[in-house]
């Protein structure tokens, strides 16, 4: 532990600081009466201290215009060891928020070269959250970025919303935000506009008025009586994953794979989110053994 001057301190290169103002003015509160207390985590490479972990803090204390901080040092080999390292806290500190993790996946992608099985395995994630990040750091609207930032939106919706075209983006993320749609509720109406027959009448109306074009049975109340169990929760997710596939397999019996606008990483995920199901299903219910 010691004490840096602020000086010494650069953030990481090539991404953004989109640390939200509702985090820094909460630094500043609790710098006021304990003082810049909490280290942030630099490392040390030929002497350069990066900032690694503690953004808000790091924010607060120079808006704050304090001359030292608090700071844990770790030795690192610089570059992709200092992403790689700052990703892996960032679920234990306020490193990054979602869109700068998305732009850290992207470096190590593109300008590290690092193959995403290998970024998926060092930070114990899985592939479809690798492909997520990734979306949001490519695709994702500036203007969104920080309506993430600020908190409008959340990093599960943009992930989403990142695969709209760039022009529809900001009015549809508005719309959401404006109208507080869920999660669900944003996968189905992006879905529903990037489905090839809907008419663009119906994509206006999903970007304008998201609510009126949200289906009843997604936003209905709750019907009185319905069973909520766990075995009546499950026998329904059951349902619809056979309806899902279905629908998918009938598509594929039509359709001409190779004239299709589908990302090959969005059909990996999609076979590996199958693969560990089968698994987790095959073990929980033993073939030839019945359930009754």
């Amino acid at each position: 532990m010691e004490l840096v001057s602020i000086r010494l301190i650069k953030r990481l290169p090539g991404l953004e600081p989109s640390i939200s103002k509702r985090r820094v003015e909460k630094a500043k509160a609790f710098a006021k009466k304990r003082g810049f207390c909490r280290p942030v985590v630099l490392s040390d490479s030929d002497g350069c201290m990066t900032l690694l972990a503690g953004a808000a803090d790091f924010e607060a204390c120079i808006e704050e215009k304090a001359g030292k901080i608090p700071a844990v040092i770790v030795k690192t080999e610089g570059g992709a060891d200092d992403l790689i390292f700052a990703l892996q806290s960032a679920g234990q500190s306020d490193a990054f928020d979602a869109v700068a993790a998305g732009c850290a996946v992207v470096q190590l992608i593109d300008t590290y070269k690092f193959a995403r099985k290998y970024i998926a395995l060092a930070l114990g994630k899985s592939r479809a959250w690798i492909n997520g990040m990734e979306n949001l750091g490519r695709k994702l609207n500036a203007s969104v970025r920080q309506m993430v930032a600020q908190g409008h939106i959340s990093s599960r919706s943009a992930q989403e919303i990142a695969r709209l075209p760039d022009e529809v983006q900001l009015p549809f993320a508005i719309s959401a935000g404006n109208e507080l749609l869920s999660k669900e509720n944003v996968v189905h109406l992006v879905n529903r506009y990037l489905y090839e027959d809907t008419s663009a009448e119906e994509r206006d109306r999903i970007v304008r008025a998201p609510k009126q074009a949200l289906g009843n049975c997604l936003h209905r109340r709750k019907r009185r009586g319905r069973d909520d169990s766990d075995s009546a929760c499950f026998s329904r997710a059951i349902a619809r994953c056979l309806d899902d596939a279905a629908y998918i397999s009938n598509l594929l019996g039509r359709v001409n794979i190779v004239d299709l606008a589908i990302r090959t990483s969005d059909a990996d995920a999609l076979i590996d989110t199958l693969a560990a199901l089968h698994t987790r299903l095959r073990t929980v219910f033993h073939p030839g053994e019945k359930n009754d």
